[in-house]
């Protein structure tokens, strides 16, 4: 057993699973309220990267080094994108978490076990269906889908026969974008997660009453497959400092952050909490201010927006080539940092304490850098990072922007009152998160609101949409304004989420023409 563990556990509160560990311990709330949250967010990603995952595991490694107490937390990898377009989600260089071929690919098994419960509960439903039960269901307003950690389109919608004359018309969404996936990660403890999912609305019944899983029978069964996986997962970063990897939900069509259990472990046990929210600001740290912090009643002490200057590069590209434009590197910076601006005036309407962190690259051109630098300290404190090259030893400069810009709000701004109505909930995320002119509604959006809002009132907005531009389609890249349509309404009862679905976006990906699964090489990953 690795010894810095015991700085913030007790031999007694783990338990040794595979390489890693899994906490025992279960905690009815926060006991530690002058722990420090760190909350660590991007722009827009690019195919350059941006590097979150990095910064927060070189943030978390720098914090040790120099004397402080500090636990990041961190999502769980999908295998979907591991095997897809994105390739791992453990960090690089040495800013990397050991074992990271067995996290990407399975770890401890939770997301087999949060796949197989959500599946039981969809197959329960349609066995209640084949003979006739009581509850009546109603098979055309059944309000679960299976899930599968792979990405298969084929597998978005699905048509079949129960029993003769009783078709029934589904799909699947991936493990991360499941509705138990956000309920697994917004419950607080075993005795919350029991206790909501038990008040999950399932399906209507015939004569359109809600069906709720109490009523199924099963919640015991589903707290038995779930045992192992609601207890936090373990692992080390390079430099031996533990990370709490708990949960998965992805950014663009779900909430993005890791399970507030593994948050409320790490804020009970240390000064300093990192956390990852996922793909931009506009996503991920949207979803963890407006419905995380309201769930667990927490504000972020600072949050790191990180950046990079070839992303910053890329977007300024994109905007002027889709203009015509000629350009050079300082052109490109500068119409590029628009980019890191709107982040920016985004965190700061949430009223949070914003510092921005460079991610350097070894090819980076140290002139156009500082440039960069000079660019992002005219918003907020700015530090250049080479954690990736050189570890905690050499960069104090994080060490000493963290500690020195650590300052919690007296509260938070929220974009959208949580009790009005999902129309006025929708418009104004949309309007003040996705650059919206004005929000307009498909009829079938439409209709699902209407038919359903007696039962989302004082749900939380989760938006899907497209994570490579701040708006909702990649068609308006320059922050114009533009009119904006809700094509679609998924309701997830489990977590209590409206999510209004922009465009084209699908909550079981496809995979690429390329697939990553294609460059796996087993034997150098012995090596």
């Amino acid at each position: 057993m690795r010894n810095k563990i015991f700085k913030y556990f007790n031999e007694s509160e783990l338990e040794k699973f595979g390489g890693f560990y899994k906490l025992k311990n279960e905690y009815e709330k926060i006991e530690n309220p002058n722990s420090k949250l760190i909350l660590v967010t991007s722009i827009n990603p690019t195919p350059e990267g941006e590097g979150k995952t990095t910064t927060l595991i070189g943030i978390n490694d720098c914090l040790n080094y120099f004397g402080k107490d500090s636990l990041a937390c961190l999502r769980q990898p999908s295998m979907g994108p591991f095997f897809g377009i994105k390739g791992g989600a453990t960090g690089s260089g040495q800013c990397e978490i050991l074992d990271a071929e067995k996290i990407n690919c399975g770890f401890t098994g939770d997301f087999y076990e949060i796949e197989a419960a959500n599946n039981l509960i969809m197959s329960v439903i349609e066995n209640e269906i084949y003979f006739n039960s009581d509850l009546n269901i109603n098979p055309e307003k059944i309000m679960w889908k299976r899930c599968i950690d792979i990405n298969d389109r084929s597998l978005r919608e699905i048509k079949y026969e129960i029993k003769k004359g009783i078709e029934i018309k589904s799909g699947f969404t991936i493990t991360a974008a499941s509705y138990l996936m956000a309920l697994f990660c917004l419950a607080k403890n075993k005795k919350d997660f029991k206790n909501k999912l038990e008040n999950t609305i399932i399906a209507f019944n015939k004569k359109d009453n809600p069906v709720y899983l109490k009523q199924l029978k099963i919640t015991d069964a589903i707290m038995l497959i779930l045992d192992n996986a609601l207890k936090p997962n373990l692992a080390f970063s390079k430099f031996d400092n533990p990370i709490i990897i708990h949960g998965g939900p992805f950014a663009n069509i779900a909430h993005g952050c890791n399970s507030l259990i593994a948050l409320i472990h790490a804020i009970n046990k240390t000064e300093f909490v990192l956390t990852e929210a996922g793909f931009g600001s506009e996503l991920g740290a949207e979803k963890f201010i407006d419905i995380l912090c309201r769930e667990a009643n927490l504000i972020p002490d600072l949050v790191v927006l990180t950046i990079t200057l070839k992303a910053v590069k890329h977007h300024g590209k994109t905007i002027l080539e889709k203009n015509n434009q000629k350009y050079c590197s300082k052109e490109l910076i500068d119409t590029g940092f628009e980019n890191v601006k709107h982040h920016f005036d985004l965190l700061k309407k949430f009223n949070l304490n914003v510092c921005i962190i460079i991610n350097k690259f070894d090819s980076d051109d140290l002139k156009e850098l500082n440039y960069l630098k000079s660019k992002s300290d005219s918003l907020t404190k700015t530090a250049i990072s080479t954690m990736w090259q050189d570890g905690p030893k050499a960069n104090k400069i994080i060490f000493d922007l963290i500690i020195n810009n650590v300052n919690k709000p007296k509260e938070i701004n929220f974009i959208y009152d949580v009790n009005d109505d999902s129309i006025s909930k929708i418009n104004k995320l949309t309007i003040n998160n996705y650059q919206a002119n004005a929000v307009l509604y498909s009829e079938k959006a439409k209709e699902k609101l209407n038919s359903f809002e007696p039962y989302i009132k004082n749900f939380y907005i989760c938006g899907a949409k497209t994570p490579f531009s701040i708006s909702t389609s990649l068609e308006f890249v320059n922050f114009e304004k533009n009119d904006v349509l809700v094509e679609d309404i998924e309701i997830n009862f489990a977590a209590k989420f409206i999510i209004p679905i922009y465009s084209k976006v699908f909550l079981m990906p496809g995979l690429p023409k390329e697939p990553n699964a294609k460059n796996i090489k087993l034997s150098e990953i012995k090596k």
